[in-house]
């Protein structure tokens, strides 16, 4: 899994002061929720694929809307922290890199997008 991150931008307003002066002032906009990609070698379950498939098939992801969690634990496997991504769906798959004589292990990657994020220690 690449590295959860959120932020919020910058927005630019300008306005004038009382003696004239044009000011430009940062105000919050927007929150951004970067997708996030997960990693797993791969094996004979197509869940990851399937669920990209049926996005696809039903063309539109109302459907496969649901909230998900991803939790980091510590050493002895006790949640630390619990990242709850609030209307997930997987918007793609990626199957591992086929070269023939490489001994890397098979790795898939899906991506999954969402509308919120909430975090619980």
């Amino acid at each position: 899994m690449d590295g959860l991150q959120f932020g919020q931008d910058a927005v630019g307003t300008r306005s004038v002061t009382a003696d004239g002066r044009l000011l430009t002032r940062k105000v919050p906009g927007a929150l951004q929720l970067p997708d996030v990609t997960l990693s797993r070698p791969m094996d004979a379950s197509e869940e990851w694929a399937d669920r990209v498939t049926r996005t696809a098939a039903r063309q539109g992801v109302d459907p496969e809307r649901a909230d998900l969690s991803i939790s980091a634990l510590d050493a002895a496997k006790k949640p630390l922290v619990r990242f709850r991504l609030v209307n997930a769906w997987a918007s793609s798959w990626e199957g591992p890199g086929l070269r023939a004589g490489d001994g890397d292990p098979a790795i898939e990657k899906i991506t999954i997008v969402y509308e919120d994020m909430t975090v619980d220690k």
